[in-house]
Order: structure tokens, then sequence, then C-alpha cells
């Protein structure tokens, strides 16, 4: 496993939009690694209390961002 995380954890709202349309808000709330097995180890941020929807995600290039 490389030390540098290869997906982002993130938390997904939904909300209403201005113009009536349902949207979701990402947060990000911690980092995952892909192993070699196909498994993905998890690591939350420290002294988060949360639930609901959970998405994880491939970690996007900085000039991506």
């Amino acid at each position: 496993m490389s030390n540098k995380p290869t997906h982002d954890i993130l938390l997904a709202e939904n909300y209403e939009a201005a113009d009536g349309e349902e949207k979701a808000y990402f947060t990000n709330i911690g980092s995952a690694w892909q192993k070699d097995s196909g498994a993905i180890s998890c690591e939350m941020r420290d002294g988060l209390a949360v639930s609901g929807r959970f998405v994880i995600l491939p970690k996007k290039a900085k000039d991506e961002a």
C-alpha cells in the first residue's frame, strides 16, 4: 500500500437549489487506499460524528481539482 491515498471519502448532503432542483454537496471527510487485493482501506478524520451517505471516489489530479 502506498503512503499516498488513492481515494477520497466524501459525505454527500442533499439540498434544494433556488430553482427547485435537488442537488448534493460533498464534504471530504477522509482518505482511502486501494490495496493490491482490490480491498480499500479507509481512514476518517479524527473527531467526526457523521451519518448518512458516503461516497468513495478516486483522487483527482491537482490540475483537475
